[in-house]
């Protein structure tokens, strides 16, 4: 008998920080629904999820053929273990609770826990197929004592009509207008903070009136703190893959906004995600089959919206692209932060350490050749041979100052292909080049490029704030001090920052919509604060 061995490689360790959403809700066997569905969605965004199964239930695409019950003593112990592993301490990971189908005991116990985060209720009553998941009984206890103050309740036409017959007679919707009316009405009885009506139900026609023919469909999303109504249109699909997209729906609503997305943004990319899970699967089962839950989530939202009617910004070489994102109301601190570093204010005073010094120089090296890398992703992504090329010379050069570099610190008896177990990044560094790389991978030429701007323009105002201490307090310094804030205080680094704002605002020259806009003050603001860890490590050391 032959023996072969295999040695299996370490994978690096890195210190990836997932935020918890919990969903309460019962398990489906076949897979697309319930529980199951809730967890495939979480991992596609990105979160973590954990469970506390309400029911068991026998069942396929066809049907529910049974359900059993979780007894109430194992499903408060379920909740107790939960919430003291990942709730009520300083930066405890549980942000979201997603809940489904219910019972009256896991409406109790849930109460009885007195959970202050964010609830997106799904009120599960009946299945895709038809079964009966919820009494009468247990709706009302639902909104007696759960949905009010409840962050979002997610519920499909005929559960939302099912909940407003418990206050008035439910009424006929025959156009968009009294749709919206329904909405605001039917809030204004539950008394949850924002509701979100499906309207697959109900398509319209393109004057907006209800039609069995009716070309598409509108999802209404009332937030009645600032008492918005946001209609999100789409176009019908027929499809037969449609078992579990409720429970998707609401589930990656609840994972987008632990991730930080606002709920309009939530919203939105929750519903492409749900179209695209139905479109792009071959049918599974006799039944209403499932969707499509391994696809990779677009979150940019101004790609899956059409730009007509959305505002339009416009810059010009007085007033750049640069300046908007650095002087934005999200932006504007952080930015001052880093271009005013103490690591800059104390090169120029000479009270900084040269162990220091000399860290930042190995870190610097690791960065650059990320940002190399970045700028092959960049040519990669370029819309014209001429943007191509321009990325690839950026290459050659932050390849030359890798160089100089390797020779800087050879004068302190560092080499790079001798010393590189030594000379592993920080996490600061790993943390900014991870987020670069991931923006890479996933965002367009424009992203890319405002990823790299706070580097390049960031450098600049710090070069500036070094050269005016300097000569306020004009004390001697190293001449390695003295080189570093000279070099990004230079005329030919002032030269590259103007090229650099002209670049960008060249890229918006026909305008970008707000929406667009604000993802990538994101984008800015993220470098920003990455820049400022970058430097804060520093000094700690």
């Amino acid at each position: 008998m032959k023996t072969e061995y295999l040695k299996i490689n370490k994978p690096e360790a890195r210190n990836v920080a997932l935020p918890v959403v919990m969903t309460i809700a019962g398990s489906d066997s076949s897979g697309g629904a319930g529980i199951e569905a809730d967890l495939k969605t979480f991992s596609t965004f990105g979160v973590y999820g954990a469970t506390c199964i309400t029911a068991l239930t026998a069942q396929n695409t066809k049907g529910v053929k049974s359900i059993e019950k979780t007894p109430r003593k194992l499903l408060a112990e379920i909740l107790n273990a939960n919430l003291e592993d990942f709730y009520g301490y300083e930066n405890a990971p549980l942000k979201v609770v997603k809940t489904g189908m219910l019972t009256k005991e896991a409406i109790e116990e849930i109460v009885k826990c007195d959970i202050k985060v964010k609830f997106v209720i799904d009120p599960v009553m009946v299945s895709t197929s038809g079964s009966q998941l919820f009494d009468l009984d247990g709706i009302k206890y639902c909104v007696e004592c759960l949905m009010k103050d409840a962050y979002l309740i997610t519920p499909n036409l005929p559960e939302a009509k099912a909940l407003y017959g418990l206050f008035k007679s439910p009424y006929e919707i025959t156009n968009v207008e009294e749709f919206k009316k329904f909405v605001v009405d039917l809030q204004s009885h539950l008394l949850c903070n924002n509701l979100l009506v499906k309207g697959g139900h109900i398509p319209f026609d393109k004057e907006g009136n209800v039609s069995k023919n009716g070309s598409q469909v509108i999802d209404i999303l009332y937030e009645s703190e600032s008492q918005i109504l946001t209609l999100y249109s789409s176009e019908y699909i027929n499809s037969e893959n449609t078992h579990g997209t409720g429970c998707t729906l609401a589930s990656a609503i609840a994972a987008n906004l632990t991730n930080g997305k606002s709920l309009t943004d939530s919203v939105t990319i929750s519903i492409d995600f749900i179209h695209k899970g139905m479109l792009q699967m071959t049918k599974l089962g006799y039944g209403n089959g499932p969707l499509n839950h391994n696809l990779t989530p677009c979150t940019q939202v101004s790609h899956l919206i059409e730009v007509g009617g959305n505002e339009v910004l416009k810059f010009d070489d007085n007033n750049t692209f640069v300046d908007y994102l650095s002087s934005h109301p999200r932006v504007k601190q952080t930015w001052q932060k880093y271009v005013e570093h103490p690591f800059v204010k104390r090169l120029a005073e000479n009270t900084l350490p040269f162990e220091s010094f000399f860290y930042y120089l190995k870190q610097d090296y690791h960065y650059l050749i990320i940002y190399a890398r970045m700028h092959g992703l960049l040519a990669s992504k370029a819309p014209t041979y001429q943007q191509t090329h321009a990325a690839a010379t950026i290459i050659g050069e932050i390849i030359t100052e890798i160089e100089h570099h390797k020779k800087r610190l050879k004068a302190y008896n560092v080499d790079y292909e001798r010393d590189i177990e030594e000379l592993k990044p920080g996490k600061a560094c790993v943390e900014y080049c991870d987020y670069l790389l991931n923006i890479g991978q996933k965002e367009d030429f424009l992203g890319i490029k405002v990823s790299l701007a706070p580097c390049l323009h960031g450098y600049a105002e710090a070069g500036a704030y070094g050269r005016k201490l300097r000569a306020e307090n004009p004390v001697e310094i190293p001449d390695i001090y003295e080189g570093w804030l000279n070099e990004y205080a230079s005329d030919w680094y002032s030269k590259a920052d103007k090229e650099g704002r002209l670049a960008l605002n060249a890229l918006v020259v026909d305008g970008i919509t707000r929406i667009r806009a604000e993802e990538l003050v994101d984008i800015f603001n993220t470098v920003s604060q990455l820049e400022i860890a970058f430097w804060n490590e520093v000094l700690d050391i």
